[in-house]
């Protein structure tokens, strides 16, 4: 592997060494990828044992691609003046076949001292004309009176008579003398090893013109295996890409010749129809929550004319104009009432985003204030119809029932607890859902060593609701516990071993966007978007009567995708659950104190708590995220990390992942689990991660070089029929059960999926543990391998990068080469079997990667696979067969060349205020729900504007003015921009004559401000975000009149 020739600050370094302590072992040189300790002066004067020296080192540690590398490095510039195979330049002489023309001491010699070797035909003259004109070049066709003078940079040459010049003086060699010095000692050594072969090695000047080319081969688009991945034929997955990286590398590792660069994942559905394949808005829209009824209570971020309750509670009190209002826990006041209906909520992204806003007339929009003195909201009960909740002000507890006066308007009956007339009857509360629906589960294929079995949702169940699985946890009869993303939970009970009579049952409804449950000696508690809710039934009819405020503590908004998802809890009575907006927390036991772990997640979907304590959370790819990937954050950290998003905090570069998932395995990622019992068989006690958009999952391995840690992941085996996104083990049974929901970008057919991951019994060949070295990978595997079947068969490596920025995402880039998508093939120099279940996998080029591909033989059967993420290389592994001490240079982390690159953001060339000019004030900001606060602006032909946008929202975004009648094509083509590495830095306004002017893009809870003229033809003009996916929603018009 041949380390990135990007030059990099050596504050840049120091500053990464805060995040990542690099290697101590004395035989590597760590630096900066191209940066590392310069080579000797070269002296001036021809040294002949210097050349030997060179000679024999470049034969003994050179490496031919890293030459290809630097022969075509920018800062050395050989191709520019030489070509190979046709290509470069003809300034100097063609070195196709170099190595066969000239001995390798005249070629350092040419190097080193130029001057002394060059071919008299390209010795440079310079020539002054009688007229004083001077001429520079080669001497080229002389005759008795006239030569030509050939310019080679121009290729011409000028036929001057000899009459028409005044002097001439040789001018030397065009190949500066000073490039060696420039170089490192590896870099002379493999610019050596390179040209000593060409003409001499098969196939390597075709490489070298090759090399920045990837491979290709053919595929199509279907499992490998089909009984697996039976849902292959779904119509969602029409285009789906399966197995790309494991095809890739059966089909490229049966080559002689393994060309240097191969192809990236397309993307997904084949990368041709934008970011998210062929998923759309339009897939997403989906309005059946908003139709369902949804009385008599419903928490969730309540929109109130000019303002949002975060953690509002909405009451349908019923009466003759169907009164209902909002509850805000945060006031305890009631803060609007309507007529009418109750709520509703929009249809875009199946009305997760938009929260909960009155399905009538505004009757009342108190905007009330909260008490001032200490008070502490305590939930409520539901008797039937009838909501009371439970608070305490200042020392005295209350009970507060929402009802309607003979007016038809809102009244409160509040009283002491023991007083309120509502108090005796909330252990008598009648059953609201006695129905137990019955499915049938389906039990997997058991061919395998794990089946997927199926527990089909009751979708077709007495209250119309949906079921959208967002958390499940188990009670001590083995009774499932599962809340929805649309506030319900049930009891799931008859999980046996056949499945035949699975009974679910309504246990609680109307909680904020319950996404995770934890159950705990029995009780049942569920993280909502407001709170941690204990769920008590206080008379035994299977239903909670009780929906006590356990934990208020950590922080919401009403932001869209401020989502917080999962729940866990440690044997110390902790919780911990992932926050888009405070990160990882840890809530005490008794629900009273938040502590932040960790920062700098993007979308963090789930949590895993390992054995050791330490945490784990899922980031989605975004911006600041290249990649979805898995964070883990030790038990004993003195600060809590920051991982990256929305950008580096104080200086300091982000801390790492444990592991980057792939987008062709894993476009947004769920929660891990542990499942500790040995009836799980080989997986146990091993972390499982989860697929939210693949509806798959995955084994995570876990490593740690110089105290940082760095993980693997490998592919199991089987779908899931919706997005997964929360594992957890049932100590009933022994298995590792799996749920999951729709959500947007889910490859996956279903609203909601239950599985149960059960061990077969059979014996799994998997890796199970692995560690890096500076040469290579040792890796453990579950059974025994086949010492002949490691050395003898084709083996298969290949790494690439991804680009840490406010990018959407990243392209997959080759590590050697800065801006070029596509995979680096990485030269296995041999598989060493140590022991029954271990290999050592000899990398002798192996430097950090994002993500290191590995497709090895170890057996007769199927080949294994391994993604692994390389942070840091720990001392080389010396226990194999003719291990050599070879000194190496340990390239600096792929993320500091990233950090680098974004200092070049394009100036907004809007961004200048106009002195002198009167101007047009507008402002405009992000609004709920994909929008803009205004949908239409007003302007005057010609008039110059000063436009503020503001952007409260937690996602990015920006405002870009076009052309009329051009909003499909700017959309489309903005989509399609994602996908170039240049979109973060022209604001992911894509090159277009129908752009007008435009924003940066504003992170949240920022504002930019642009300049530029009205239009000066009336008309309407149309403004979108071009931020990923956002236009066909975030659009409006600017009128022109």
């Amino acid at each position: 592997m041949i380390a990135p020739s990007i030059r990099l600050a050596a504050v840049c370094l120091s500053l990464f060494a805060a995040s990542v302590t690099l290697a101590a072992e004395p035989a590597a040189e760590v630096c900066a990828p191209g940066t590392g300790p310069l080579g000797d002066p070269i002296p001036e004067a021809f040294d002949a044992k210097l050349v030997t020296e060179l000679v024999e080192s470049a034969q003994a540690q050179g490496n031919l691609d890293r030459g290809i590398h630097a022969f075509r490095s920018a800062k050395f510039a050989c191709v520019s003046c030489h070509k190979i195979a046709g290509h470069g330049g003809a300034i100097g002489p063609d070195l196709s076949d170099v190595g066969k023309r000239l001995t390798p001491q005249q070629i350092v010699e040419a190097i080193y001292w130029p001057g002394r070797t060059v071919p008299p035909e390209f010795n440079t003259w310079l020539f002054q004309r009688t007229d004083g004109q001077v001429l520079k070049g080669y001497k080229r066709n002389e005759t008795a009176d006239a030569l030509e003078i050939f310019d080679p940079t121009t290729q011409k040459g000028t036929k001057v008579a000899f009459d028409d010049l005044a002097a001439e003086k040789p001018f030397g060699s065009l190949m500066p003398a000073g490039v060696a010095n420039s170089m490192t000692d590896a870099e002379r050594r493999d610019l050596v090893r390179f040209l000593t072969a060409l003409g001499k090695t098969e196939g390597l000047a075709q490489r070298f013109k090759n090399f920045e080319q990837p491979g290709e081969f053919v595929y199509d688009n279907a499992p490998l295996d089909k009984v697996a991945w039976d849902l292959w034929r779904r119509p969602i997955n029409r285009d789906r890409i399966y197995d790309f990286y494991r095809k890739e590398g059966l089909h490229f590792r049966a080559q002689a010749n393994l060309p240097h660069l191969l192809p990236a994942f397309p993307g997904l559905d084949g990368g041709q129809q934008g970011h998210w394949g062929n998923q759309t808005e339009a897939t997403w829209r989906d309005d059946r929550w908003g139709k369902i009824d949804k009385t008599p209570v419903l928490a969730g971020v309540t929109h109130l004319p000019g303002r949002a309750i975060p953690k509002g509670v909405c009451v349908h009190v019923g009466g003759p104009n169907k009164l209902s209002t909002c509850f805000n826990p945060q006031t305890l006041k009631y803060e609007a009432t309507w007529n009418g209906g109750f709520v509703t909520m929009s249809p875009v992204r199946h009305g997760y985003l938009d929260g909960l806003r009155p399905d009538g007339e505004i009757a009342n929009n108190f905007q009330a204030q909260a008490p001032d003195q200490p008070f502490e909201y305590y939930g409520y009960y539901r008797v039937g119809s009838k909501i009371i909740f439970a608070y305490r002000l200042g020392e005295t507890k209350f009970f507060d029932m929402p009802t309607v006066d003979q007016f038809g308007q809102l009244s409160r009956q509040v009283n002491t607890i023991d007083h309120h007339p509502m108090a005796g009857l909330l252990r008598l509360a009648p059953t609201q859902w006695p129905e137990e629906l019955v499915v049938e589960g389906k039990l997997g294929n058991s061919d395998g060593p794990y089946a997927i079995d199926s527990i089909p949702m009751p979708t077709n169940n007495p209250y119309g609701t949906l079921i959208f699985p967002s958390g499940h946890d188990f009670l001590s009869d083995g009774t499932a516990v599962v809340s929805t993303m649309t506030g319900d939970v049930w009891l799931v009970s008859g999980i046996d071993d056949q499945l035949k009579a699975v009974r679910w049952k309504r246990f609680a409804a109307g909680l904020h966007q319950a996404l995770g449950v934890v159950v705990a000696d029995d009780q049942i508690y569920v993280l909502g978007r407001d709170q941690i809710t204990r769920l008590v039934d206080l008379n035994n009819d299977r239903e909670a009567d009780f929906y006590e405020c356990f934990s208020n503590a950590y922080k919401t908004s009403a932001g869209g995708h401020d989502f917080i998802c999962d729940l866990v809890r440690d044997k110390q009575g902790n919780f911990y659950t992932a926050s888009s907006q405070q990160g990882v927390i840890r809530i005490s036991p008794d629900g009273k104190q938040v502590s932040v772990l960790a920062t700098g997640f993007r979308n963090p979907d789930g949590i895993g708590l390992c054995a050791d304590g330490a945490v784990t959370a899922p980031c989605s790819e975004g911006s600041w995220t290249p990649a979805s990937m898995i964070c883990l954050i030790e038990p004993n950290a003195k600060t809590p990390p920051h991982f990256g998003y929305p950008g580096p905090r104080n200086n300091q570069p982000p801390a790492l992942p444990l592991v980057y998932l792939p987008r062709g395995l894993d476009n947004s990622s769920g929660g891990q689990a542990t499942n500790p019992d040995p009836r799980f068989g080989p997986l146990a006690g091993h972390i499982i991660h989860t697929s939210l958009g693949c509806g798959s999952h995955f084994l995570v391995l876990r490593d740690k070089v110089n105290d940082q840690p760095q993980g693997a992941v490998v592919p199991l085996p089987g779908n899931f029929h919706s997005g997964t996104h929360r594992a957890k083990y049932n100590p009933h049974d022994g298995q590792l059960y799996i749920s999951g929901m729709a959500s947007w970008g889910s490859y996956t057919p279903d609203d909601g999926c239950l599985h149960r991951i059960r061990w077969t019994g059979k014996p799994l060949q998997t890796p199970t543990a692995f560690h890096v070295h500076q040469n290579g990978v040792l890796i453990d595997f579950a059974q025994p391998i086949d010492a002949a079947a490691c050395q003898s068969a084709h083996q298969f490596a290949q790494a690439w990068n991804y680009r840490y920025g406010p990018g959407y995402g990243s392209p997959e880039f080759a590590p050697s080469h800065p801006g070029i998508v596509g995979h680096e093939a990485v030269n296995i120099a041999d598989v060493h079997p140590i022991g029954d279940n271990q290999i050592f996998v000899e990398i002798p080029e192996l430097q950090p990667v994002n993500q290191l591909h590995l497709l090895l033989q170890v057996d007769n059967q199927e080949p294994q696979e391994i993604f692994v993420t390389v942070h840091q290389l720990d001392a080389p592994y010396e226990k194999i067969p003719g291990y050599q001490p070879t000194p190496k240079t340990i390239a600096a982390h792929p993320l500091l060349t990233d950090l680098e690159l974004l200092k070049k953001k394009e100036p907004n060339p809007w961004q200048q205020k106009p002195a002198d000019q009167p101007l047009q004030q507008l402002a405009i900001a992000a609004g709920p729900n994909l929008s803009y606060s205004a949908p239409t602006l007003k302007a005057k032909p010609g008039q110059t504007i000063a436009l503020t946008f503001k952007n409260p929202d937690v996602v990015p975004h920006n405002w870009v003015l076009i052309k009329p009648n051009t909003l499909s094509t700017v959309g489309d083509l903005a989509n399609k921009f994602v996908a170039n590495p240049a979109a973060v830095l022209r604001q992911y306004v894509p090159e277009s004559d129908d752009i007008l002017a435009y924003t940066d893009i504003v992170s949240p809870g920022q504002e930019f401000t642009i300049y530029f003229p009205a239009p000066k033809e009336p008309g309407r003009y149309p403004y979108l975000c071009t931020f990923p996916g956002h236009w066909m929603v975030m659009n409006g018009e600017l009128v022109v009149e």
